[in-house]
């Protein structure tokens, strides 16, 4: 094992064991906050929490979530953290079949020697030395058994609190990858995902479309109704678009009201097909606030479309259909615009309906 892994695991050790004796969680983020500040990694955090303790003495999960907020990039040490366990995991794994080796290896010993403990049974009285000799044996190769079996109930112990640790892990994962508000994937995973299905586009020659959507006028209806009733807006467009996906398909909230639909091995047809469906689907959706039951009428989106093509970057190929949902806002918004297709140069919805 080498020294930085050595390292990692006493960290991680450490870590679980000062939230223990702090009298906290060991949840996904408060382990993290402290894997980080034992780490040395985050200098400031470090400093931020010996500023709690020195103050009264101890430190409560608010302050721990208030110091999460401030310091953690969830995303990277979420990564190395897994990393770290997965390896950890496969160690104890290697370790405990060693181990249980080595305890059946004892026990058959044991065995054996009980077997011959009895032949030698009758000849104990005229004997005397060697019946004492071999219960000698006996004892300790029963020691060694009981020790062996200490170490594997530890062993099992160790890799039960890694596997409850390694599922920890992913899902602070999965967290650092989700937009909070809507449950979709948020801008940091959509830009990994960008790079590694242009990627797969080159190597396999299959399409790749991309969908840029945005929430018309959702400022004014936000200040109108307020923040409460405009993330609700949010979570019944990301649900919409959602439903409407499947496979491969990545959705993710791109920022503020913008949300980018990722569509894998679909044409550039399909994909325009797709928007404009969602978009008559959020049209149809007439809102009202649940407290009053007042009538806030209905939202809508536009959308612009656009495939991948050879020599495309990320950035290229955002920037296009960039260009497609402009359009559709300056024609007037609740449209799809596409990128030219063969046998339809512009297809939009005002064009169809």
């Amino acid at each position: 094992m080498t020294e930085s892994v050595d390292k990692s695991h006493d960290v991680a050790h450490l870590a679980l064991a000062s939230l223990k004796e702090l009298g906290l969680a060991s949840n996904p983020r408060n382990y993290e906050v402290w894997y980080t500040h034992i780490d040395g990694r985050n200098p400031a955090l470090s400093r931020d929490i010996q500023k709690c303790l020195g103050r009264i003495g101890e430190i409560t999960q608010a302050d721990v979530d208030a110091l999460y907020s401030q310091h953690i990039v969830r995303v990277d040490l979420a990564h190395d953290v897994l990393e770290v366990v997965s390896r950890f995991e496969h160690e104890v794994i290697e370790l405990s079949e060693l181990i249980e080796a080595s305890g059946e290896s004892a026990h058959g010993r044991g065995i054996e020697l009980q077997e011959l403990s009895l032949k030698l049974h009758e000849s104990t009285q005229e004997y005397p030395s060697v019946s004492a000799l071999l219960e000698s044996v006996l004892a300790i190769t029963k020691s060694v058994r009981q020790e062996n079996q200490k170490l594997e109930r530890r062993l099992a112990e160790s890799s039960d609190e890694v596997a409850a640790l390694r599922r920890n892990v992913e899902h602070i994962q999965q967290e650092a990858m989700t937009d909070p508000l809507t449950g979709v994937r948020n801008r940091k995973s959509f830009d990994t995902m960008i790079v590694n299905l242009i990627e797969n586009a080159k190597k396999t020659n299959e399409p790749l479309a991309l969908v840029v959507a945005d929430i018309d006028h959702f400022k004014k209806f936000n200040d109108q109704w307020g923040h409460q009733t405009g993330d609700h807006v949010l979570r019944l467009v990301a649900e919409v678009m959602s439903a409407n996906l499947k496979g491969a398909d990545l959705l993710a909230r791109y920022g503020g009201e913008e949300f980018v639909m990722l569509l894998p091995g679909t044409s550039i047809e399909h994909a325009a097909m797709l928007a404009d469906r969602i978009r008559g689907v959020v049209q149809s959706r007439r809102l009202k606030k649940r407290r009053t039951n007042e009538d806030l009428g209905v939202i809508t989106v536009s959308m612009g479309v656009a495939k991948y093509e050879p020599g495309d970057t990320p950035e290229t190929l955002v920037e296009r259909a960039d260009q497609r949902l402009y359009a559709a806002k300056n024609n007037g918004r609740n449209q799809v615009v596409s990128e030219p297709c063969p046998d339809d140069p512009v297809r939009t919805a005002a064009q169809r309906h």
